[in-house]
Order: structure tokens, then C-alpha cells, then sequence
């Protein structure tokens, strides 16, 4: 199986690729989302070149390709290629399973089985009133039963949305859901370690479960600080007297 074609089907906020081999087969991927126009640029300029005509019969040597198409592009690293040859990865996996007529999971060493969503406004410009309405809305409409919401300001160097927002939002969001709703958040890279550790405790106390990229990602050493505190913690509630 050759590649033939790569085409795109691309929105500011959203990609799709159709990629067609010689013999007709074709799989479908998807782009990352925001800004899938730019990648789906990058996948026609900067990937498609290096792949066109490609064997893509063996999945094991799937990864060499996608590797030395990105070592081609060695001066254009980061996010927007790995964006673009997602979309090229996902389609070769989705024309395989098409072929061998196995889902993509199975393929991978895995197996069938439901998978749970939660609901997410992924909106920071929400009072936390509207936001529980909209959860509630959707967890009567759709059946959602886990949801997860903005804290903080997107990397927001330790400030909020606007003041007082996340002391707001957390207890707001459980009281309106109730305690059978299982609650998760997204702080975007917003606080350093100590700010954390203090947004944490009211996350505890609020039973949510997820606490998603409180320090900035590329902050190896805030992280590093945050799970220390966070494994210390853990081993002084757990720790037992002989």
C-alpha cells in the first residue's frame, strides 16, 4: 500500500485528513484542533513531500517514517509538525483497521470497551454560575456525569481569571452537581509550586479528582517541587506506627 494522496479538510478549530493509497484504499485522521488550518498547511508543505509514495503496508516501520519525515523538517521542530504528522499517524491506523477489519485498538494490544466522557466548556470567560447551569444542562440532557471546568488564568503567571474566580468556581461547580458528580479542572500553566499546593487543598476539600497542568509544562522544576510536596503529603497520611 503507496501513498497516492493526502488530502485535508481543515477549519480554524478543527482538521480532518483522507489519506488514499495506489490501490484505492483510504483512512481518515484528524488534525490536532486550534489552529488546524496552519497544520494542515504544514502537513501539505512540510510532511506530505517526504511521505508521497511511501509503502505503509507494515505498521512496524510506522514509526521510522514519521520520524525521519520529522528529522527532514530538523529546523522546524515542535508543536505544529507533530500536529501535522498527527493527522498523517491517525489516518495510516484508521486505513488498517479499515483493511484488516479490527478496530484501531485491537491493533494496538488493546481491546473493545466503553469509553467514559466528561463535559467541558473549556471556557474561562464563564461566571461560575453559568458554567454549573451549563453542566447541569448537559449532565439532564446528555447523562453526563463528569465534568471538568477552568481554574486560574491560561498561563497566567499566578493570577486569576479575575480575582477571587477560583475560590468561586470549585465550590460552586459541587454544590451544583452534587457529590455523585465526579469534578476535574485545567489550570493551563498558571500557577508556580506554592500557588498550587494551595489551590490543591481546596480542590481536596471539594473532592475533585484531576488536577490538570497546574505549573507551567515546560517548568521542569515546579513540577518536579509540586509532586515532591504532593508525595511527602501522601506519605505522611499514610504512613503507619509499628
Amino acid at each position: 500500500m503507496k501513498i497516492a494522496s493526502i488530502e485535508t479538510f481543515s477549519t480554524r478549530y478543527v482538521g480532518l485528513v483522507r489519506l488514499t493509497t495506489a490501490s484505492g484504499e483510504q483512512g481518515w485522521g484528524q488534525l490536532s484542533t486550534y489552529h488546524s488550518d496552519i497544520s494542515a498547511d504544514v502537513l501539505h508543505r512540510q510532511v506530505a513531500p517526504y511521505v508521497m509514495g511511501e509503502d505503509i503496508s507494515d505498521l512496524s516501520t510506522l514509526g521510522d517514517l514519521l520520524d525521519r519525515t520529522y528529522e527532514k523538517q530538523h529546523k522546524f521542530p515542535g508543536s505544529y509538525m507533530c500536529r501535522a504528522l498527527g493527522g498523517l499517524d491517525t489516518a495510516i491506523w484508521d486505513l488498517h483497521g479499515k483493511v484488516t477489519g479490527k478496530p484501531v485498538c485491537v491493533l494496538l494490544g488493546g481491546k473493545v470497551k466503553s469509553l467514559r466522557a466528561y463535559a467541558s466548556s473549556m471556557k474561562r470567560d464563564i461566571t461560575p454560575k453559568d458554567e454549573a447551569e451549563r453542566f447541569k444542562r448537559l449532565r439532564d440532557e446528555c447523562g453526563y456525569d463528569a465534568f471538568k471546568f477552568r481554574i486560574g488564568a491560561e498561563v497566567g503567571r499566578n493570577q486569576d481569571e479575575w480575582l477571587g474566580r477560583t475560590e468561586e468556581i470549585i465550590p460552586t461547580i459541587r454544590r451544583e452537581l452534587g457529590d455523585d458528580a465526579t469534578l476535574l479542572v485545567d489550570a493551563n500553566s498558571c500557577y508556580i509550586p506554592e500557588r498550587a499546593i494551595e489551590v490543591g487543598a481546596i480542590l481536596e476539600d471539594n473532592g475533585v479528582s484531576h488536577f490538570e497542568e497546574p505549573c507551567p509544562y515546560w517548568d521542569h522544576d515546579a513540577t518536579k517541587k509540586l509532586l515532591m510536596h504532593c508525595r511527602s503529603t501522601y506519605l505522611a497520611a499514610n504512613r503507619t506506627t509499628i
